[in-house]
């Protein structure tokens, strides 16, 4: 799959400066601060002048206007701050706060937008087909080998052990003698084929999704009888990247054909019976390359001011559609 190229970059704009708290001296009142004066008489003085020469009567009367015309006076001054908070607030509304430009760890939709949102939840997907009796195998050793697969592809696609490059719970799965022989798969790297293990723990996210298929049928090697279980599936692995990336831009996709094959226990030493993997092929979409040439997913990393609103891997293609032949190239 072609790249979309790149835009030409853009600067991006400069930082806010960082928020420096002021500290001011400490504001002594103007009364502690000035030197003494000599006192004048206040308004109240020359009252008390007045009353000293009038009589009582005059001067209750007074005070009546003086309180009314304090009263009266209080409720204006009430009303004015009351019109001048509400200005204020009209004039300056209260900024709504800027979402973060990431949110790793904060519960969101990864898939919205992308081709696996429709998918169920890998454990969901990965069903297998009735257990029928097939050539020289019963029904229940057809269902025996069918549980077993089901088991493998959730260890090795699905689970936690797995994606932290713990083979060891799958490969307990397998027959004592392929147990050996894909364990030297842990050290080239090529169990990428069959095996998910994740590059960036704090970016990945629990959920993984898939949409696949799965079926069986009985077969014959150098006079050893087998049951052979295809299986073909789109693994859709969720990452939690920069809130401004696309949809699909959070998403890896890996499609894989597996090949498992059970021999009959009559045909074979105690230490084959049981799972084998005879051929596996995988293809990935929005994977960074570097990684998976050692082994390890992690998604394309999305630059803002280059992808803008292009997910780095570009178009996926046919990688999600198991009715659609899957795609024979990738960036990688």
């Amino acid at each position: 799959m072609e790249n979309t190229p790149p835009r030409e970059p853009i600067d991006p704009p400069a930082p806010p400066p960082a928020a420096v708290a002021q500290v001011n001296p400490v504001q002594l009142p103007e009364w502690l601060r000035s030197a003494q004066t000599e006192h004048q008489p206040t308004g109240w003085d020359r009252v008390r002048f007045f009353s000293a020469r009038h009589n009582g009567a005059l001067l209750l009367g007074l005070g009546l206007v003086l309180a009314l015309l304090m009263v009266g006076g209080g409720v204006v001054l009430v009303g004015r701050v009351a019109d001048g908070v509400r200005a204020s607030a009209s004039a300056s509304p209260t900024p709504s706060p800027t979402p973060p430009l990431s949110r790793v760890g904060e519960p969101r939709d990864l898939f919205a937008g992308s081709p696996a949102a429709a998918f169920p939840p890998a454990e969901e997907a990965v069903r297998m087909p009735a257990a029928k009796s097939t050539g020289p195998f019963t029904a229940a050793q057809v269902r025996t080998a069918l549980e077993s697969v089901r088991k493998a592809l959730i260890e090795s696609r699905v689970d936690a052990s797995m994606f932290m490059g713990d083979p060891e719970p799958f490969l307990s799965l397998l027959a004592p003698d392929a147990r050996e022989r894909s364990r030297g798969d842990f050290t080239n790297g090529s169990f990428l084929r069959y095996a998910t293990r994740m590059a960036s723990p704090s970016e990945w996210d629990f959920g993984v999704r898939a949409d696949g298929r799965v079926s069986y049928r009985a077969t014959r090697q150098n006079d050893v009888r087998l049951l052979e279980v295809s299986t073909e599936f789109v693994w859709a692995y969720p990452f939690d990247v920069d809130l401004r990336a696309p949809a699909g831009a959070t998403v890896v996709a890996l499609r894989d054909r597996v090949v498992w094959q059970v021999p009959h226990p009559d045909d074979v030493p105690a230490s084959a019976r049981g799972l084998w993997i005879t051929s596996a092929e995988a293809v990935t979409w929005n994977a960074d390359c570097a990684q998976l040439r050692e082994g390890w997913v992690q998604e394309q990393f999305w630059v803002a001011d280059v992808h803008r609103d292009q997910i780095p891997a570009g178009d996926p293609g046919t990688i999600f559609d198991l009715d659609a032949p899957a795609p024979t190239t990738t960036r990688c």
